[in-house]
This record gives C-alpha cells, sequence and structure tokens, in this order.
C-alpha cells in the first residue's frame, strides 16, 4: 500500500517556537522547581543579610528544594502538569492556592514535631510562602497565556506525522487541520481501502506501511478509523509496534468516556471496565470521617458566641423553637433529622412541603438575613459529628421531595451513595437556592452524580475552599 507523502510546500508551517505541545508538562514543572528555589533564596538573603549582614544560602536553598519537591509531587499526582490542564488558568490557580497551603502546612508541622524552627528563619520562611506563591501563580497565567498564543497561531514546535485511517478517520472534522495547532505536522497519509477488515490484506498493508515509513523523517505515528473498527485499530497498532515511534490511537467520542475509567484485568483475556464505582473505599470514609471532625469540631466551638446570639435574634423576633428539625435521608436512604436555624414561622415535616421562593412571606426578618449567609445550616455541623451528614457531599432534601423527584429523575436515589453534606460540588458549581423546575433539579442531581463518582478527600478541600467564596453570591438565596 502506497504511502501519499505530503510535499514541504503543502505542509502546514510551523516555525518559530521550541516549545513543543507535549512537553509542555516537565517545562511547566521545571520552571516551578526554579522558580520556588530561587524565591526561597532571595527571600532568606533579603531578611537575613540585611538584616544580620550574613547569608546561608545552603538553608535557603534547601528549604526552598523541599518545599518545591512537595509542591510538584502532588501537582503531578493531581495531573495538573498535563497541556489541557494548563490551558485552564483558574483551574490551574485554584489547585496552586490548595497545593501551596497543604505544603506550607505540612512543613511547618514537621518543623514543630521536629523542633527544626532554630535552622530556618521565621521571617524568611513566610516571606518566602508568600513570595513563592505569587512567583508560581504568575507562572501559571504566564504559561497560559504563552500556550493559548502558540496555539492560536500554530507556533509550537512542530512534529512530522503519518496520518493511517479509513474515510471516516481521515475526514473526521477535517482532521490534519485540527492537528496543525498542536505541533503534529501531517508529513503523509495512509488510507485504508474499504476490504482492509481482512486479515491477509491487513497483514499486507502493514507490511507496505512499515516499509514505507522505515528511513523517512516521519516522527510519530496516527491511527484513525470509523466507529467501530476497533478489531481492525487493534491489528494496525501491534503490526506498526516493530517501528520505534511513538503511535497514537483517536478515538470517538462514545470511546473517550471509557479510556479514563479504571480497568480490572480478572486472568487472559478477561478484561472489565468499571463503569459504576462502588460507594468509597474503607480507607477514603475513614480520611473523610477524620476530616469532617477536624472541621466541624473545632468550628463548633470557634462559632459558639455567633450562634448564640442568633439564637436569641430568633426567641426576640418570634414566639416557636430556636432549631427547626426536619427528617431527610441520608447515606442508603436511611432517615435521619437535620437540623437548622428556624428561619420561617412555619415547621413543615410532612408530605406536602414547599420550597423557599423569594419574597416568601414565611422567612422571618431575622431568617431573611441568617438564610442568605446561610448561617441557618451552621447547626448541621452536629450532624455531621453525630455521622449523619458530611461536611461535603449531596444537600439533602425534604422527604417529600425525595418521593417527587425520584419518580421524574430516574438517577436521583444514587446521590444517597454517600453521606449528604453541608455544602457540595453542585452548590460551588451554581446549583444553590430553589429548584423551581424539574430540569433545573436534574442539573443539580448531574453535579451531585459527578461528586459520587469522584468522590475523594482532596476534592471535599477544594469544595470547603470554593465553598468560601460562593456565600459570597446571595443572589439565589432566600
Amino acid at each position: 500500500m502506497a504511502i501519499d507523502f505530503i510535499a514541504p510546500g503543502d505542509m502546514t508551517e510551523q516555525r518559530g517556537h521550541w516549545f513543543r505541545y507535549d512537553l509542555a508538562g516537565p517545562i511547566v514543572l521545571a520552571s516551578d522547581v526554579l522558580v520556588i528555589v530561587f524565591a526561597s533564596i532571595i527571600c532568606g538573603f533579603a531578611y537575613d543579610f540585611l538584616r544580620v549582614g550574613s547569608f546561608n544560602i545552603n538553608e535557603s536553598a534547601a528549604l526552598g528544594t523541599l518545599f518545591a519537591v512537595l509542591f510538584v509531587m502532588l501537582t503531578r499526582l493531581r495531573g495538573l502538569y498535563g497541556p489541557l490542564e494548563l490551558l485552564q488558568p483558574l483551574r490551574q490557580l485554584w489547585n496552586a492556592i490548595v497545593v501551596w497551603l497543604v505544603v506550607a502546612g505540612f512543613l511547618t508541622v514537621m518543623g514543630f514535631a521536629l523542633k527544626a524552627g532554630a535552622a530556618v528563619s521565621r521571617g524568611a520562611a513566610i516571606s518566602f510562602v508568600l513570595l513563592g506563591f505569587v512567583c508560581v501563580a504568575g507562572l501559571r497565567v504566564f504559561w497560559h497565556a504563552f500556550m493559548r498564543r502558540a496555539l492560536a497561531k500554530g507556533k509550537f514546535a512542530s512534529r512530522r506525522v503519518v496520518v493511517i485511517g479509513d474515510d471516516d478517520g481521515l475526514e473526521r472534522g477535517q482532521l490534519t487541520q485540527r492537528l496543525a495547532p498542536f505541533g503534529l505536522a501531517v508529513a503523509a497519509r495512509v488510507r485504508l481501502s474499504p476490504g482492509i477488515d481482512d486479515e491477509a490484506a491487513t497483514s499486507a498493508a502493514i507490511a507496505d506501511i512499515v516499509a514505507g515509513i522505515r528511513g523517512s523523517q516521519i516522527e510519530e505515528i496516527v491511527v484513525a478509523l470509523g466507529t467501530g473498527r476497533l478489531g481492525l485499530a487493534d491489528r494496525i497498532v501491534a503490526g506498526l509496534r516493530i517501528l520505534p515511534l511513538p503511535i497514537k490511537l483517536m478515538l470517538d467520542k462514545r470511546l473517550v468516556d471509557l479510556v479514563g475509567r479504571p480497568i480490572h484485568h480478572f486472568g487472559p483475556g478477561l478484561v472489565a471496565v468499571e463503569m459504576h464505582r462502588a460507594p468509597m473505599t474503607l480507607a477514603e470514609r475513614c480520611a473523610k470521617r477524620a476530616l469532617d471532625i477536624a472541621i466541624a469540631g473545632p468550628t463548633l466551638l470557634l462559632i459558639a458566641p455567633l450562634m448564640i446570639m442568633v439564637a436569641i435574634l430568633i426567641r426576640l423576633e418570634s414566639r416557636g423553637p430556636i432549631l427547626f428539625k426536619q427528617m431527610r435521608n441520608g447515606f442508603n436512604n436511611q432517615p435521619f433529622q437535620i437540623l437548622k436555624f428556624r428561619s420561617m414561622r412555619v415547621l413543615e415535616d410532612g408530605g406536602q412541603i414547599r420550597q423557599a421562593s423569594r419574597h416568601d412571606n414565611r422567612v422571618t426578618k431575622v431568617g431573611r438575613w441568617i438564610r442568605k449567609l446561610s448561617i441557618d445550616e451552621l447547626p448541621q455541623l452536629w450532624n455531621v459529628l453525630r455521622g449523619e451528614m458530611s461536611i461535603v457531599g449531596p444537600r439533602p432534601h425534604a422527604l417529600a421531595h425525595d418521593i417527587h423527584y425520584e419518580k421524574l429523575i430516574g438517577d436521583y436515589p444514587y446521590r444517597q451513595h454517600v453521606k449528604p453534606g453541608l455544602t457540595g460540588w453542585a452548590q460551588v458549581n451554581g446549583s444553590r437556592g430553589e429548584t423551581p423546575t424539574t430540569e433545573s433539579m436534574a442539573e443539580r442531581i448531574r453535579l451531585d452524580l459527578w461528586y459520587v463518582e469522584n468522590a475523594s478527600v482532596w476534592l471535599d478541600i477544594r469544595i470547603i475552599a470554593r465553598t468560601f467564596i460562593t456565600l459570597f453570591n446571595v443572589k439565589q438565596v432566600y
């Protein structure tokens, strides 16, 4: 089978940058290490030399190196050095904040535990934590702008690739033009004939392709086939492995989700894809419970004066109990009694419960303010300590709403695969307050189910941090 090599003049020109798209992660990682170590040395010099006239570069370099190693390890474990991740500046900045605080907190605790505080100047360390993060955040902004500009102008350093595929694969979304901005310059094409599915024909075609690529300047192979031809793709990729070149298989959108899911092997030739994961493992549940207790206990003590003041205001404004209690369904549909500061003149808990709406005449004056600031939810920290709720999880709905929406939204019960929470993925993504339509509730359920599928302590920490930002958005809360 002949290979259609493209003349240099017909190829998309890629010139200007040494920067390769596929190497963006390692380059950004290396720049993080350098800037963190440099920031530590600068702070050590500025604080110690200018204050006492002497400077020990080894201490500053050691602190910076240790901090940098921990920072890039955690960032890499989170998959944040991937090229597509680097193109999401807000996600990058947010994760940088969380990782930076985790590393700073860890090293601070270790310093106290090992009594190593005397070896490091506190002033230099504090200034390094501040300056270092500013530098890392600045790098995120720089790399995002750099990569966006390179993609827009096709300036990534190019790699000469051969695209092998059938009619459907080669024509999919103008493949050649879509690959060009990412530094994949199509130097040759192989169009497979319709009868290629025959094993003998496939073997002959692979032999011709291998012979044509050997000795050429091709640097990478891209295989693009139409939907439903995975068997053919497997044979082609297996045959092309004789070449010392990377091979990429372009997937149909319907298969992309499968690739990212966990794979389980049950012996030779028996492989399963995990389409729906079970509730969190025992280790994950223990870690999540430890985080809940560590946050809920101290927070209740710190906000006790605020809660006492709110209780007094509620009692002074209207008759009725200070706390509102209502039955909700928790983990595995187990009922529990949720606690809230009473914000209404009614105490509904039955088969008919109306959601709070804008200008709702059931809401008291004090209730309107504590609802806007989410203060009415604070007693649920006691539900968290009792193990009925978690800090992070799908918000529990009234039993009447559970019964109603289970009939309308098929996936609704899956949100009870984890404990309900004070805050959740839906709330930090804009789904707060009233859900007046089935569509708005379906969107909240979609976000809740994403959390159930991806629940982890690390995700909980991110959601908790983002919750403090969403608290300032009170437009949808009444």
